[in-house]
């Protein structure tokens, strides 16, 4: 899930839909041929803001390790398939929107099956503007073999939180430099979550914010935010009725216009705040969503 002109686009197995805020209208627009798939990876290259990308995932047949993209702009849209040079990673799910940085999108890990990670443990990175795959040599420790978990851009820096393998959850945080390609992992601090999988990033300046997926426990549906400067998590507290719990679910940040009279010359004084927009999910009893929920991030 992305945003993009004011609304968000949402790829699912076989269809792409639009939701427009503004009017709470969800529309299907007229873009052929894109290739089945679920669990993928969708992100927008910072060059070419216009377009969207997908990669990997899985159909009925199996995993995929493709690329498809749009051109948003276009009137009587196509997805196209992107041919690639280098070596592609082994097909794999790897659900995420938030694993991009500039123009490279950064693959590491990622489903095999079932509740088995692949056994690549490569860092993978494709440019988007020479439509080239490489595997970098990297320094440091990487993170150990997992799926489902969540990969965050901060600055220069990619966040991997989370994930499973076979019945284990990590609760860990490993961060590769793209200037020195090191791993680290990070000594957080604070609010820890439990060890999650299939959960949902989103980034808003030095914070990185968590929602839902799969513990040991079942599914979630609480927040947590990560401050990349403190390496501090905090748990967040909302009021109201939380909404239900759920995994596989899609996530992405949303600017939104507040609108305020004043009193004194009766004009309309406005600010942008940032919403966290989640859409979809399921629970561990089977139950499909199809709702939007948002919360307001600073």
């Amino acid at each position: 899930m992305c945003f993009f002109c004011s609304n968000v686009i949402v790829v699912d197995r076989y269809s792409v839909f639009l939701n427009s805020p503004d009017s709470h209208e969800w529309d299907i627009p007229e873009w052929k041929g894109l290739e089945a798939r679920y669990e993928h990876c969708s992100f927008v290259p910072e060059s070419c803001p216009q377009s969207l990308w997908v990669f990997g995932g899985a159909q009925q047949s199996g995993n995929r390790s493709c690329i498809q993209n749009i051109q948003l702009t276009d009137g009587g849209s196509h997805w196209k398939d992107v041919s690639v040079m280098g070596k592609p990673p082994s097909p794999r799910t790897y659900h995420t929107n938030s694993a991009c940085l500039g123009d490279t999108l950064y693959v590491f890990a990622g489903g095999e099956e079932g509740a088995a990670p692949v056994s690549d443990q490569k860092l993978h990175v494709f440019d988007t503007v020479s439509n080239t795959w490489s595997q970098p040599e990297t320094q440091g420790r990487h993170p150990p073999a997992r799926h489902g978990h969540v990969i965050a851009a901060v600055g220069s820096k990619i966040y991997i939180h989370g994930g499973m393998a076979g019945d284990k959850f990590h609760n860990d945080m490993y961060t590769l430099d793209t200037g020195s390609m090191r791993w680290e992992k990070v000594q957080a601090k604070g609010d820890i979550p439990p060890g999650v999988a299939a959960h949902s990033a989103v980034v808003l300046g030095k914070n990185i914010y968590i929602f839902g997926g799969m513990t040991a426990d079942g599914a979630s549906n609480v927040m947590y935010r990560f401050n990349t400067d403190k390496s501090r998590w905090v748990l967040m507290n909302f009021k109201g009725d939380k909404p239900p719990n759920r995994l596989d679910h899609s996530m992405c940040l949303l600017p939104w216009k507040v609108h305020e009279e004043e009193q004194v010359n009766c004009s309309a004084a406005s600010e942008t705040i940032h919403l966290a927009f989640v859409f979809g999910g399921m629970d561990t009893q089977g139950v499909i969503h199809n709702d939007c929920i948002v919360a307001v991030v600073t």
